[in-house]
């Protein structure tokens, strides 16, 4: 299973008064507002994961209510996806039912009470396990961030005038093959960032502006932040929205102990908590493209370098935490030597020595207010 972090951000744009965009993860549809600026971040370790990002377009009500049709839909399907399960899992499958049903509800739900077009842009991005598989329709468009290169998953559907060719709610069925590429299947790797963005977000930045946008000194959520702030300078009456998840860790398959000779013969049970084991031929005989790279020893593979960082802050706060633990050390022995030398000035009772000519003052002092009582106390009596 992979460990992602992710985070989310939308704005309506300075003009707009009703933000027409989407995005949604484990089942929390955003925005809440219908106007202004939302960010979300979440960090997870469930073994499905979805995250969808809508663009929608057709006015107030119509491309807002368009998009959560389709992530109402995403939810539904995502109690369904074992049925879409067996030695690999068929994305295409599940790609073009939750196609093909988000499309007809948003024809009867939406574009059938008003005559403007109305619809929407999708991209779907799906972790299994270790696996993530991206769906794309319309203006956005996905990408992924490894070892200091950027990639384009999926590519927007666009014309030359920058409007989509295709869409939810454009009033014909979508088949995924006539759209290609649509969709991509990844293997994923510690430290990839897969980001899912709008068209106002993704068209501000060329392939090199983007590249260098991620490769920022900043944690990721500052990355993504400053990447989406930054796409709204001169566009800031669009809607804006950036999803993008980082896999912090991976876990993986533990390696099983030979059988022996006396068991061989015996019938296994199957474990219904284990995942079926993944048919890599199957896999790259699918209709979508699998996105590989070339990597070191497995043993090598996790030292990624958030871990590498992660080992050295850990070891400069030990440091840190032993120097204070000294210095607190040797300020208390300062403390008690002090003390100790004071003690030279004073009697074994704890008490300093008596000065004679203090003492005489204090009882002269002593003997002349009592003597003074006893002249105003005659006084009064005689004058009574």
């Amino acid at each position: 299973m992979a460990k992602m972090l992710m985070i989310g951000l939308t704005d309506s744009g300075r003009d707009s008064k009703v933000n027409e965009d989407t995005f949604s993860y484990l089942g929390r549809i955003y925005p809440d507002m219908i106007s202004g600026h939302e960010e979300k971040s979440v960090t997870t370790s469930e073994y499905s994961q979805l995250y969808i990002v809508t663009e929608g377009f057709g006015g107030p009500a119509i491309g807002d209510l368009s998009g959560r049709v389709a992530q109402a839909l995403s939810l539904e399907m995502s109690g369904r996806l074992e049925q879409y399960r067996g030695n690999t899992f068929d994305f295409m499958s599940f790609g073009q039912d939750f196609l093909t049903e988000a499309d007809k509800r948003i024809k009867v739900q939406i574009c059938n009470k008003t005559d403007q077009p109305a619809g929407i842009s999708i991209c779907l991005l799906l972790i299994e396990g270790n696996d993530a598989y991206v769906l794309n329709i319309g203006n956005t468009a996905s990408f992924l961030f490894r070892d200091h290169e950027l990639l384009r998953l999926t590519k927007p559907n666009l014309r030359q005038d920058g409007q989509p060719t295709v869409w939810l709610g454009q009033g014909s069925p979508i088949n995924i093959a006539e759209y290609e590429p649509t969709t991509k299947h990844v293997v994923l790797t510690p430290g990839d960032i897969i980001m899912l963005a709008t068209y106002s977000v993704h068209s501000a930045y060329t392939a090199s502006e983007m590249k260098n946008a991620f490769m920022s000194p900043n944690a990721f959520a500052g990355t993504i932040r400053s990447i989406h702030n930054n796409s709204i300078l001169n566009k800031e009456t669009e809607n804006h929205t950036t999803l993008a998840v980082k896999v912090q860790s991976l876990e993986l398959s533990a390696v099983q102990a030979p059988i022996p000779d006396q068991l061989a013969n015996q019938p296994v049970v199957p474990n219904p908590y284990q995942r079926p084991q993944r048919d890599q031929q199957q896999v790259n005989n699918n209709n979508f493209e699998t996105v590989s790279w070339e990597h070191e020893p497995t043993k090598k593979m996790y030292n990624n370098i958030d871990y590498q960082s992660a080992q050295q802050a850990a070891a400069a706060a030990k440091d840190y935490s032993r120097q204070v633990r000294r210095e607190e050390e040797l300020n208390n022995q300062r403390g008690r030597d002090r003390m100790y030398d004071s003690y030279d000035y004073l009697g074994t009772d704890g008490r300093g020595k008596e000065n004679p000519f203090a003492t005489f003052f204090r009882f002269l002092l002593l003997g002349f207010l009592i003597g003074l009582v006893i002249l105003l106390i005659i006084w009064f009596f005689v004058l009574s």
